[in-house]
């Protein structure tokens, strides 16, 4: 066999596994992407469980979203979460305030 051929048979054999290792890399970037999507879909599941009783129509709709949309509702859903919390903080810190005011003048007038 001549050096040209052992060299373009090489060069094939190289190409050919550089494609092989390409096609596993794009499949196992996808399957991670299928996997994340499974998950945060399960994600607004299991909150339409929490929050609306499972209501059956609720979670009809979410198997009808696309990925894109799962992920921009765990977005609001994320966000408002943490808005209900500080706002649900602040109450609770006014509660507090209001029962300490109400039992300083119950003590003045007592």
């Amino acid at each position: 066999m001549k050096n040209s051929k052992k060299a373009l048979l090489v060069g094939l054999a190289a190409t050919a596994a550089v494609a092989a290792v390409a096609a596993v890399m794009a499949y196992e970037e996808e399957t991670v992407d299928r996997i994340g999507s499974y998950l945060n879909r399960q994600r607004v599941k299991t909150y339409v469980k929490n929050k609306f009783k499972g209501n059956q129509r609720v979670l009809k709709a979410v198997d009808s979203l696309s990925d894109k949309e799962i992920d921009t509702l765990l977005a609001v859903l994320d966000r408002t979460g943490n808005w209900k919390d500080a706002a649900m903080e602040v109450f609770a810190d006014m509660k507090d305030k209001a029962v300490d005011y109400k039992e300083t003048v119950e003590d003045k007038f007592h």
